[in-house]
């Protein structure tokens, strides 16, 4: 499924992996809207605990945790807010542009999650690591 028109904003835009596009995913409006937000939700598979990227990542992440009375925790500021995960996890990201933002999340938990689930990848190739995406670009 392709990602909404109404939330894709077309401009110049330098996103967090330090590159520049013309084309911004805005996860966070999407999130407002409760078709989209249900959508998401029902993609996201069970895990006992979810990890969640700040800021898109963490909310998806919070709310299935709260649907599910499982665990949650959160990626920001290069920290893990929250317990680490003692159990299979899963960790959730809003957009994929690089590797760099998912690789430093495994590496600050200290363990390979069971799945990765993201809302957009914008990466080339879904590979290392491999992510579940909601959303083609």
């Amino acid at each position: 499924m392709k990602f909404p028109e109404k939330y894709i904003i077309r401009g110049e835009f330098k996103l967090n992996s330090g590159g520049i596009s013309d084309v911004f995913y805005d996860v966070n409006s999407l999130l407002t809207d409760d078709f989209y937000l249900n959508h998401i939700l029902k993609k996201v598979p069970f895990s006992k605990h979810y990890i969640g990227i700040a800021t898109g990542g963490a909310i998806i992440a919070g709310i299935a945790s709260f649907e599910r009375m499982s665990r949650f925790s959160m990626i920001k500021d290069k920290e893990l807010k929250g317990e680490k995960p003692m159990v299979e996890w899963l960790l959730i990201d809003d957009v994929v542009t690089t590797d760099r933002s998912l690789l430093e999340a495994i590496s600050l938990v200290g363990s390979n999650p069971q799945k990765i689930f993201v809302v957009v990848d914008r990466r080339p190739e879904n590979k290392n690591p491999e992510v579940i995406s909601i959303f083609d670009p």
